[in-house]
């Protein structure tokens, strides 16, 4: 489910909370390689994987065996922040550990690249004059090495020379604290035979290693996405169930293939030309990993969407070559860390379209009450604090003309019933026979729904906020040990519905006059969202519970202050 679908989902199921109970009122009838030299990662066929079960790719992209006498060899840069390994077949990489960040709930730290040899590896190049350069053995220029000091830096190249004299070079260089790593492709030729101009096409898989198994909705196996940004907005693509391809989007700033809380984009350098973007899908999307079943391997009908660059190439003759660079970030959707970069790939957050700038604001509340709470789940529980007292007003309002309206709709009810009886079979009339009888009595069933609309916006840009949060992810709280995963015993989705159905009888709708329809929507409303809620992410549900027990201290109150008034009025009128 993409995020735009999410949030359609949680205006209705908000809207459904905070006006549906209202309007039903009375008022309306790996673990990372050792320092030596290690094999290349492999990881063994999905369970379920069949030919009948996965797309095929071209011939040309597919990895084979290779046919070089030279062994392949592994070569591994480590730094504070990741361990990245390096195949000399193809010049590839074929692992990059996140040290950091681990699986959930395995514990093992986050892998990004999954070892499935039928699919393309990071970093393969495609280029017609020289072709199968995945099956090359590639000659290694540097050894393994670990970073320890701050900005230190090293650098890794791989070449290859065909019998023709064509020699391809890709260098990457690293820095220890930095996700950034730069690469360099050059193409030279020193034998007679002319190289025509083809383009270089920079490979990328359609997955960040395997899907968690987390039992949350917001995640899925098939939940990756492309996201590109060109000019200054940012071009999505998401798993379909056609192999239709896009692009090629020329002058992409960058390219990236992004799930809910990792990224690796692709950013070509303006300097050597940039480059055109490309979306292919050419392999089935995983299937959702379940306890019952953690590796499913592919869905047959799903097709899921990855990032290729493609570089514009030139004729290349004896003593001639020409070189394209650029940059790769491989790790977390940190958004501070994006946007220090001075990329734009903070935009790769997915906080949506209309309120991600709220979403930008709420991000930097929530780390600002972090940094003198020091826990996540207190920070959570302040900002909802601060939410409300932001919304108090506009939501004070709607809450006291609900309650005035319930009173008035309590005082006509007994002329309703009579319309009923007098227009037993002619609905238009009981319609606008009660519309005169609202205006009579100076009711406005909608009057007080505004101001809850007004607050849509923020309740969205919140949502996102939470789900979207590295941060909070693998962050405990109280008997939770993660608030992006789901509450493992249940205890915040019963409190939500448990305050939501609270709330309604302290706001006086499940009174004794409320008929049976309205009855059964209101304690349908909670049950339900209760049991949608046994599968979100127990961040929002601290969220929203905090939300509805604020709640019912203001409506309780909107009470006192009504009591108070019609005290008044009765001694007045005495």
């Amino acid at each position: 489910m993409d995020q735009q679908k999410r949030q359609i989902l949680f205006v209705v199921l908000s809207m459904g909370i905070l006006l549906g109970s209202l309007w039903l009122t009375p008022i309306l009838a790996p673990h990372p390689p050792a320092k030596d030299v290690p094999p290349a990662p492999t990881v063994s066929p999905a369970k379920g994987t069949s030919k009948s079960t996965t797309v095929a790719p071209a011939p040309v992209r597919r990895a084979v065996p290779s046919t070089s006498v030279a062994p392949a060899r592994s070569v591994t840069i480590e730094t504070n922040d990741y361990v990245a390994v390096f195949s000399s077949q193809g010049a590839v990489l074929t692992g990059f550990t996140l040290k950091k960040y681990f699986q959930r709930p395995s514990k093992e730290q986050v892998q990004l690249v999954e070892g499935d040899p039928t699919h393309p590896r990071p970093f393969s190049l495609r280029y017609a004059s020289l072709p199968d350069l995945d099956r090359r053995v590639f000659e290694v220029i540097g050894t393994s090495r670990k970073l320890s000091h701050p900005a230190e830096k090293a650098k890794l190249s791989f070449r290859h020379v065909d019998g023709r004299g064509a020699i391809l070079e890709k260098s990457f260089a690293f820095e220890n604290g930095s996700y950034l790593l730069d690469f360099e492709l050059t193409i030279r030729q020193t034998g007679g035979e002319t190289l025509p101009g083809s383009e270089l096409e920079l490979e990328w898989p359609n997955t960040l290693g395997r899907p968690e198994n987390t039992g949350t909705q917001v995640v899925m196996g098939g939940g990756y996405r492309v996201a590109i940004l060109n000019g200054e907005e940012v071009e999505k693509e998401t798993p379909k169930k056609s192999q239709e391809p896009r692009g090629p989007i020329p002058n992409v700033k960058w390219a990236a293939l992004a799930d809910q809380f990792f990224l690796a984009a692709l950013i070509p350098d303006p300097s050597t030309g940039g480059a055109a973007a490309m979306v292919l899908r050419d392999f089935n999307a995983l299937k959702s990993p379940t306890a019952e079943d953690p590796n499913p391997g592919p869905d047959p009908k799903v097709f899921a969407p990855r990032p290729v660059l493609r570089f514009a190439g030139q004729t290349v003759r004896n003593g001639e070559g020409f070189s394209r660079r650029g940059k790769a970030f491989l790790g977390p959707q940190d958004y501070g860390l994006l946007k220090g970069l001075g990329l734009g790939l903070e935009k790769v957050v997915d906080f949506g379209k209309f309120v991600g700038f709220l979403s930008v604001y709420m991000l930097a509340l929530l780390k600002w009450f972090y940094s003198w709470s020091h826990n996540w789940g207190l920070a959570i529980i302040l900002l909802s604090v601060m939410v409300k007292l932001l919304l108090w007003f506009p939501t004070h309002n709607s809450y006291k003309h609900m309650s005035q309206m319930g009173s008035k709709m309590k005082e006509i009810q007994p002329k309703l019933e009579a319309l009923k009886r007098k227009y037993p079979n002619d609905r238009q009339k009981q319609q606008q026979e009660t519309m005169l009888l609202y205006q009579q009595a100076g009711i406005n069933p909608m009057g007080g729904c505004l101001p809850l609309l007004l607050q849509m916006p923020v309740f969205i840009a919140l949502y996102s906020t939470l789900i979207h949060s590295i941060e909070l992810r693998g962050a405990p709280f109280l008997w939770l040990g993660d608030l992006s995963l789901k509450d493992p015993i249940f205890v915040l989705p019963l409190l939500m519905g448990g305050s939501m159905l609270l709330q309604q009888k302290v706001s006086g709708q499940m009174s004794s006059q409320t008929s049976g329809q309205q009855k059964f929507m209101m304690w349908f409303f909670p049950i339900f969202l209760t049991f949608m809620s046994f599968q979100w992410a127990s961040g929002l549900l601290v969220y929203w519970v905090v939300t509805n027990l604020l709640s019912m201290v203001q409506q309780k109150v909107v009470n006192l202050e009504i009591a108070k008034a019609k005290k008044k009025e009765e001694v007045t009128g005495k």
